[in-house]
């Protein structure tokens, strides 16, 4: 009965980490070469016109979205250890942020030197739009997890 609401957090964060390791792209470069999409999946250069492919390059990203996909279902199932779930859920929101920073940081620094040509334009992307939303669902879904916790021993105290 407890257990509501940072469930409800924790679903809608797996569920937009996996909108986002295979669907979207989180930043986009223009230049005067071609079109460049990174993406969970890799780089993809495209022409101007974004009909034909040029190359593409495979960094495969997803396979850590999948990871912590996988380490916030942990959190979701661990509910019978609240203290085990707390760290579990401090642990996904550390590491949750630290990619979110990661990325703004790869596409500040690394990622123009990873394209050819003059970069004319750069743009965020949807899915890293959909990233920073689920930020807050794990945040939430934390706090809710710490919510608990007091509830629980502040009820042990009075016993």
């Amino acid at each position: 009965m407890i257990q509501r609401i940072q469930s409800l957090y924790l679903l809608g964060a797996i569920i937009i980490l996996a909108i986002v390791c295979f669907y979207g792209s989180f930043f986009t470069f223009v230049t005067d070469v071609a079109i460049y999409e990174f993406t969970a999946k890799g780089i993809t250069a495209y022409t101007h016109d974004k009909v034909n492919v040029i190359k593409t390059e495979s960094l495969p990203l997803y396979v850590y979205g999948i990871t912590l996909i996988a380490l916030a279902i942990i959190v979701l199932f661990s509910f019978k250890k609240l203290d085990r779930q707390a760290k579990l859920a401090r642990i996904l929101w550390g590491i949750y942020l630290l990619s979110v920073i990661g990325i703004v940081l790869w596409s500040s620094f690394f990622a123009q030197n990873q394209v050819e040509g003059k970069v004319m334009q750069s743009n965020y992307g949807a899915a890293f739009f959909i990233l920073v939303i689920g930020i807050a669902f794990v945040h939430l879904a934390f706090m809710g997890i710490r919510k608990d916790k007091a509830t629980i021993d502040s009820l042990n105290r009075l016993r």
